[in-house]
């Protein structure tokens, strides 16, 4: 319980501080217009930055062999998931975020000079010191800072964002992003589909048992079926709900202007509160 004393000691305290900040309210006030002037320059030419989002859903994955017994190490062998489509979908998001497709998209577009454009000497067309040329690894790392990828467990909708200067080129990256992952993730079914089926018809020319025969034909069925939807679907590994798309010039994703400017405001109150006790507790001293 908080004596009557300690209240008669905090209203003093208050009533010390809103008098001193009535004494210099004019001096405080220049400090704060000096901050919310240098705080509005910063907010109004600083570099805007856009976000260009695509909304997927990863396709369904391959229907899977069933129940095959004793076969399912042959299965294995043959490259065969037996697992359904959710693995594979997670696989597909991963191989998205990977370094290895990271940095072979930055290759087959130039990125570098792009992602460091304060290294790049754009008429020379060359890099401003040759001792500090960017790695394809710096491209990487530098990348996942512009690409953000999140996933709603619940509804399993994914959304990839690119976050850049250029809204025009934040929008074809993401597309590009997506399209060239699912391409990449095709060719690499098939080619595995294609293995799996030159392995399982030479095991079935080697085997006399009936049984075993007919579990291999069906395991090759169904890695022929899975071929052809590799070849004929037109989203293989990602279907897109909705394109990524420049935003509106106005509509940037940094900087947040009147934010900069309350915490320049704020930042200019307070230090100006400090230069006037300073300067106050200098005269009394005098």
């Amino acid at each position: 319980m908080i004596e009557p004393a300690e209240h008669a000691s905090g209203d003093l305290s208050l009533l010390a501080l809103l008098r001193f900040l009535g004494r210099q309210k004019a001096f405080i006030a220049i400090w704060m217009s000096v901050f919310t002037a240098a705080g509005a320059v910063l907010a109004f030419t600083v570099t805007p930055k856009y976000s260009a989002e695509i909304v997927l859903f990863p396709a369904e994955g391959s229907a899977g062999v069933g129940d095959m017994g004793g076969l399912g190490g042959l299965a294995s062998l043959a490259g065969i998931n037996i697992s359904g489509g959710g693995k594979k979908s997670e696989e597909a998001v991963e191989y998205l975020r990977s370094r290895v497709f990271t940095a072979g998209f930055i290759e087959r577009h130039g990125l570098l000079p792009i992602l460091f454009y304060r290294r790049w000497d754009s008429k020379r067309k060359d890099w401003r010191d040759p001792d500090d040329v960017p790695t394809i690894a710096d491209g990487v790392t530098r990348f996942a800072k512009v690409r953000q990828i999140t996933e709603d467990k619940r509804t399993g909708m994914i959304t990839l964002a690119i976050i850049w200067r250029d809204r025009i080129a934040a929008a074809d990256w993401a597309n590009e992003l997506v399209a060239e992952a699912d391409k990449a993730l095709r060719d690499r079914a098939i080619d595995e589909q294609t293995r799996s089926v030159e392995y399982l018809k030479s095991e079935a020319a080697q085997t006399s048992t009936v049984e075993i025969g007919n579990a291999i034909s069906k395991l090759t069925e169904t890695e022929l079926k899975n071929a052809m939807v590799a070849r004929t679907r037109d989203a293989y590994a990602f279907k897109i709900i909705d394109p990524a798309t420049p935003p509106d010039p106005k509509d940037y994703y940094s900087p947040n202007k009147p934010l900069i400017i309350a915490v320049f405001a704020a930042l200019g109150f307070a230090l100006g509160a400090v230069a006037a006790a300073i300067r106050e507790s200098r005269k009394t001293r005098r």
